[in-house]
């Protein structure tokens, strides 16, 4: 069994025990949570003394297209959440020279140098990382993450877990297969648990690499897709437990679908205070379907439906309601004592890509607690 079917059977038939074996959080807790707070979901939120309808053609405001929270006129700011501690295989990158330009001054980050020069030179070590050069990446085909080498080297795999950026792929002009999903059995054998993402978050380097035919990067941090669009012969695409919310760069791949997993994107937001004097919380989310639709949302607090968050349900009595937009919901936290700490939690599914039951989609979490003022 290849990889990608083994990710596909755990993911189909084993989610539901991993949830349950490891306590629920592990899947989805803050520190491991891929993509970045508010991904791309440009979500208002307001809180209010008393129930009020929001105009159904609200627009989003500047702060909540830079991807922020607003509530009584506080902002908090996106950020990145992760398993595995950062690491680097030297500190700082040199300074580049007319004369000999270094590659740490075109791939800043040395975890990615590491996993390219083992696909480009069958060798791990500091000296064939210093050898990489733009000619030398031009000629690269298929860049893989995993493979026989890492399965028995652990800090080989680390390292590719903590690639952050892909910046310098740009180079690799005639990449057709990209990889970076981390690997279960490499997960289980040096970490203990099936399900460990890794800190790649930003995939820019992709947008010009029109060569690509497959991809495969689930289980890592990513939320901004923008990079996979305009890919005339991509026709293989794993992005499932990222943080997602804006599938819409992909209406531009024809090819698609072949295969496709973009399912349990999962976003996790800092804690709000909600003032037990305005207890009303109205959020407008906009998540993106391929076809730039809007993408129904419905409150999580279905223990089957939402057993990947199960720890994290709208499970309180009568938590809000989902307004005529479809997109806008009323969050009823009037009743909750001070002091209650609960989680404000949606759902999303889009109707797109591949077979059923693997739509696109995942859950949107805000962790709050209730305050006397």
């Amino acid at each position: 069994m290849n990889k990608h079917s083994k990710q596909m059977l755990f993911s189909g038939l084993i989610a539901t025990a991993l949830a349950l074996a490891v306590g629920g959080p592990h899947a989805v807790k803050a520190d491991s949570v891929s993509g970045s707070t508010l991904a791309a979901s440009s979500l208002n939120i307001k809180a209010t003394d008393k129930k009020q309808v929001v105009g159904l053609n609200q627009t989003p405001n500047k702060s909540s297209e830079n991807n922020t929270v607003l509530i009584n006129g506080k902002s908090l700011k996106k950020e990145s959440n992760h398993m595995l501690p950062k690491q680097t295989q030297n500190q700082k990158p040199k300074v580049a020279t007319k004369a000999s330009e270094s590659v740490d001054s075109w791939m800043p980050d040395k975890n990615l140098q590491r996993i390219v020069a083992y696909n480009l030179y069958s060798k791990d070590s500091p000296k064939f990382m210093q050898k990489i050069n733009k000619q030398d990446l031009s000629q690269l085909t298929t860049l893989r993450l995993t493979g026989d080498y890492e399965r028995t080297h652990q800090d080989y795999y680390s390292a590719a877990l903590n690639i952050e950026s892909l910046e310098g792929l740009q180079y690799a002009t005639n990449l057709e297969v990209l990889d970076l999903s981390p690997d279960i059995d490499s997960n289980i054998n040096f970490f203990g648990t099936a399900y460990w993402h890794s800190h790649l978050q930003d995939i820019s380097a992709l947008k010009n690499l029109n060569k690509l035919t497959d991809v495969y990067m689930e289980m890592c941090s990513i939320y901004d897709i923008s990079a996979l669009s305009n890919k005339p012969k991509l026709k293989n695409l794993g992005i499932s437990y990222n943080g997602v919310t804006d599938f819409s760069p992909l209406k531009t791949d024809t090819k698609l679908p072949t295969y496709v997993t973009a399912y349990y994107q999962t976003i996790f937001n800092p804690q709000i205070e909600v003032s037990q004097l305005r207890p009303y919380i109205t959020a407008t989310y906009n998540f993106k379907d391929i076809d730039s639709s809007n993408m129904p949302i419905r409150i999580a607090n279905d223990e089957d439906k939402d057993y990947y968050v199960s720890n994290y349900l709208s499970d309180w009595k009568n938590p809000g309601t989902i307004l005529a937009d479809g997109k806008t919901v009323e969050w009823d936290l009037s009743k909750l004592p001070v002091g209650y700490k609960g989680y404000m939690t949606v759902n999303y599914e889009g109707k797109f890509l591949g077979e059923p039951g693997y739509e696109s989609g995942g859950w949107l979490i805000i962790p709050f607690v209730i305050t006397a003022n």
